[in-house]
């Protein structure tokens, strides 16, 4: 029995170690097999995100096509309906007015018949029928044709294309703007009036156009807009007017007849009610308040940009000011005009090159920052910052440097070779930092702000804001950088006079103005000092004193004393003149009373 076992235990012994490598291979399997599951799952989960993704954005694009066709579908639906209904009640109308027509043609053939009867009683009443029947036919036929033309203007008008006279509206909007700019233009800045007339056009500009935009778009609001408009332009000019006491019925009934015209116009015609049918688009725009990215593609990108560069152009000019404010505290080094009128008096004067740096860290230094936060992260994420502060700092600069070299090769707008560290007097290291900061705290901060703040505003409504912005603009630069040559030859070196001498010459003549108030008034004196009997003359010494005292602080205010000493020292004889003159009739009258 001993032989017959010896086979089974080799046949169980490989058996045994089929068991123990099954026993070591099955955790690794398992360990396989979850690793597998694990990146099966990752893979999925990586999947799932991106088909989420997808099919959000392709919700978002069904939800922009189904805003942007539906919009105003409703409305168009009834006018077509009304128009179909008005056909049909046509036809009908037609129809009653045929069958008006057959009974007034068997009336006519009742009274012949009675006629040749020869039965007055019978020809009489043939011929009263004959005549309410062809008094029901010419009814009938009236009502049809106005049936029929009131279904004609209905098909008219349910095309949503045609515009009708509101085409000529809105290209009388446009040469309106186009023409008012190319007078802002040919008008120097030096010799704009900034009054209520000015602010009235400024404004009617930008209305009128905006209400060309909502012309192309066929908003619902754009009816209503223009009579505003309308109403603004009638009842403006009369109040002031009004308050200025030379109100003219005729004269302001000629004025505002385009205004009249346009306000009964959009307040009665059908075409205006057909067509513009669209509504303003109140959906939100596309921010989301996790993980929002800028979206720096199509129309929305561009308009933002363009926004970036008018407002920040202006902002600019006013940051220039309160560098000039630093300069006089002492806080940093540098030189200013204080007659500049293009930075101190002109505070709508656009900067370009500011607006410019803006545009540049919205297509480029942002970008940057937020490539240089993947890249640095952790510990190491203050190299992103310390980064994007001097790549933000040398491109300033080197705008600034390539501006300098085309608009001040001869230092006329700034000048720097006094400051430390300086390039050809066009920058400067103080400069440079001041660039840095500045263009940190946008890109860190208010272009990011700025972007997700748009974002929450609904497209259409962001349009039209954009449209004001962009009118507002062209207003500006017209009127203070655009100038045709010939146009502002004052501010022109070439042509003898240069800014400096003809600001002079305005202060002077300024200065001559209240120089010969000041004359008048120690002329009146002398009057009054010749006809007093009784003088107190210390009390009439120091009176002078307190003139010389206010004439000389007119005269250094603003322009400082130095700059005038031959008009400060007129004064200053015609007051010892007052002095002994009064003096010499104190001396009299004290002499006739003894």
């Amino acid at each position: 029995m001993a032989e017959e076992k010896k086979p089974a235990e080799n046949i169980d012994e490989p058996a045994a170690r089929e068991s123990e490598a099954s026993e070591v291979a099955e955790p690794v399997a398992v360990e396989a097999t979850e690793a597998a599951d694990a990146a099966d799952a990752s893979t999925d989960a990586a999947n799932i995100d991106d088909l989420d993704a997808r099919l959000k954005a392709l919700e978002n694009a069904e939800r922009a096509i189904d805003s942007a066709y539906s919009t105003g579908k409703a409305e168009r639906a009834a006018i077509t309906q009304s128009a179909q209904l008005d056909a049909a009640e046509a036809v009908a109308m037609a129809g009653l007015a045929m069958e008006a027509d057959v009974k007034a043609d068997e009336a006519m053939r009742i009274t012949v018949i009675a006629e040749k009867s020869g039965d007055r009683e019978r020809i009489k009443e043939a011929r009263k029928k004959a005549r309410a029947a062809r008094k029901e036919a010419k009814d009938e036929h009236k009502a049809a044709t106005k049936s029929a033309k009131k279904a004609y203007d209905a098909i008219k008008f349910s095309a949503p294309n045609k515009m009708g006279f509101m085409r000529v509206v809105q290209v009388l909007f446009a040469c309106h703007i186009a023409v008012y700019l190319v007078w802002l233009m040919l008008t120097s800045r030096d010799a704009m009036s900034y009054n209520v007339t000015t602010v009235m056009d400024w404004i009617m500009v930008i209305l009128e156009g905006v209400a060309f935009w909502m012309f192309i778009n066929r908003y619902k609001i754009g009816r209503p807009f223009v009579i505003a408009i309308s109403l603004i332009g009638i009842f403006v000019p009369a109040i002031v007017d009004i308050a200025a006491g030379r109100f003219n019925l005729i004269a302001l009934a000629t004025s505002s007849a385009f205004y009249i015209f346009l306000f009964f116009y959009f307040m009665f015609s059908k075409r205006v009610k057909a067509t513009l049918v669209n509504d303003l688009g109140k959906r939100d725009g596309d921010y989301e308040k996790e993980d929002f990215v800028v979206n720096r593609r199509g129309w929305p990108f561009v308009r933002n940009l363009i926004i970036y560069f008018i407002v920040f152009s202006i902002i600019g000019h006013w940051m220039e000011m309160g560098m000039c404010q630093f300069i006089i505290m002492g806080v940093v080094q540098g030189e200013y005009d204080p007659t500049n009128t293009m930075l101190w008096r002109d505070w709508l004067y656009p900067f370009p090159m500011e607006g410019a740096a803006v545009v540049v860290i919205g297509l480029v230094l942002y970008p940057f920052f937020l490539w240089l936060k993947k890249k640095f992260t952790g510990k190491r994420r203050f190299l992103a910052y310390v980064i994007s502060f001097f790549a933000g700092a040398l491109l300033c600069t080197v705008i600034e440097f390539s501006m300098g070299l085309l608009v001040n090769a001869d230092l006329q707008l700034w000048d720097y070779r006094e400051n430390f560290c300086n390039i050809m007097g066009q920058v400067c290291l103080q400069n440079t930092m001041a660039f840095g900061v500045v263009a940190a705290i946008i890109t860190w901060w208010v272009y990011p702000m700025l972007e997700r703040l748009i974002a929450r505003v609904p497209n259409d409504i962001m349009n039209i804001v954009a449209i004001v912005i962009f009118v507002f603009g062209g207003i500006v630069w017209s009127l203070y950088l655009i100038n045709p040559p010939g146009v502002d030859e004052q501010n022109d070196p070439s042509s003898g006079v240069t800014v400096e001498a003809a600001q002079t010459e305005n202060e002077q003549q300024r200065i001559a103005t209240q120089l010969a108030v000041v004359n008048s008034d120690i002329d009146t004196l002398e009057k009054l000092v010749d006809q007093s009997t009784m003088l107190d003359k210390e009390g009439l010494k120091e009176s002078v004193r307190l003139l010389r005292a206010d004439v000389q602080h007119m005269l250094t205010q603003h322009i400082g004393l130095e700059r005038f000493p031959t008009a400060y020292q007129s004064i200053i004889a015609s007051a010892n003149d007052l002095i002994t003159s009064m003096t010499h009739t104190g001396s009299s009258s004290s002499a006739s009373a003894s």
